[in-house]
């Protein structure tokens, strides 16, 4: 007669209070494991929730600085821009940028900062500042390589300025000025000497943009090799 399996007869209750003992066995044996398990998921929950809620409140305090120095800006008073007004009512860009850069806010203020800088002609600064964008926003992303390029530009660094408007009408089909960004591109791979390269631009210019008011200021770049 085949033997019968250890398990015959038990009942369903059976088997969960088994699964009961030897949990609470493990338990026993494992508790400070367990407590230091458990603790260090509250933790790393507590972390995670406290890092979003800062990072918010980082980019609206940001946002509310930024609003207060948009005026400012935009009337030309750079250097006020950049250190705030006598009032105190605006602590300017470069408060915002040391305090809140990491936020997107505070990306904005880096490309309006290094904007700034490049105005007063300090491209040093400008440089900095341009290349510490790491916000998601593509319009100030292809902005802040279109700077680098002016930067470069400035400096008589043709090669270098028109590779990076390169990059900046490729970050996104969505910025409206990438027919822009390579009309600059084919003025400086031109100043550059860079025939080759100047060519397939005013072919990309002609093809992706045909009804760009550019074209019609390309023909003095356009070797028609």
């Amino acid at each position: 007669m085949a033997k019968l399996g250890k398990n015959v007869g038990k009942t369903h209750e059976d088997k969960l209070m088994n699964l009961y003992y030897k949990s609470t066995e493990y338990y026993e044996k494992n508790k400070n494991r367990v407590y230091t398990i458990a603790l260090s998921i509250a933790v790393a929950v507590a972390l995670v929730f406290f890092y979003f809620n800062y990072k918010t409140r980082n980019n609206e305090t940001a946002g509310i600085e930024l609003s207060k120095v948009r005026m400012i800006y935009a009337n030309g008073s750079f250097q006020q821009a950049i250190n705030g007004d006598s009032l105190g009512i605006s602590k300017g860009l470069l408060y915002i940028v040391d305090n809140y850069g990491s936020s997107e806010n505070g990306n904005i203020a880096k490309v309006m900062l290094a904007n700034c800088y490049y105005y007063l002609r300090d491209f040093n600064n400008a440089e900095k500042y341009y290349k510490e964008y790491s916000g998601n926003n593509d319009i100030y992303k292809a902005a802040s390589y279109a700077g680098l390029a002016s930067v470069y530009e400035a400096r008589n660094d043709f090669s270098n300025a028109a590779k990076y408007y390169i990059q900046a009408s490729s970050t996104s089909k969505m910025v409206t000025n990438n027919d822009e960004y390579l009309f600059y591109a084919i003025k400086n791979f031109s100043l550059a000497n860079d025939n080759e390269t100047l060519k397939k631009t005013i072919k990309e210019l002609k093809k992706d943009y045909p009804k760009s008011k550019y074209i019609g200021q390309i023909s003095r770049y356009d070797t028609g090799e």
